[in-house]
């Protein structure tokens, strides 16, 4: 049997609404801080019975460079994120975002009609 960890690393493109995107790069306490945070939109957990509806997830993106391949966008809007799930030495796993796309537009059906 032969292990293939490289596919392992294949990135997932699932899409979601993206309700904004935040940069920061300055110094705190002598050490720079450097990121690029996507906000998502995601389902409040409802099982408490204390929550309903959507809130946001601030999800980290690399460094403040990448909040330029945002521009041009217009928010809330439906974007493909790509997800790999990465895990540190003591087993806590998380998903972590790679990539992003802006979904392919798809043409009204009226102009597929021919005559």
């Amino acid at each position: 049997m032969s292990l293939n960890f490289n596919s392992a690393n294949d990135v997932q493109f699932t899409k979601r609404i993206v309700m904004g995107v935040t940069k920061f790069r300055d110094e705190i306490d002598g050490e720079l801080v450097d990121t690029c945070n996507v906000l998502v939109a995601a389902p409040l957990d409802v099982d408490s019975g204390n929550a309903m509806g959507f809130g946001t997830a601030k999800i980290r993106f690399g460094e403040s460079v990448n909040f330029q391949r945002f521009a041009g966008l217009d928010f809330p809007c439906e974007l493909e994120l790509a997800f790999v799930r990465v895990t540190n030495a003591g087993g806590r796993s998380k998903d972590v975002l790679k990539d992003f796309r802006v979904p392919a537009k798809v043409a009204p059906a009226a102009s597929n009609v021919k005559g």
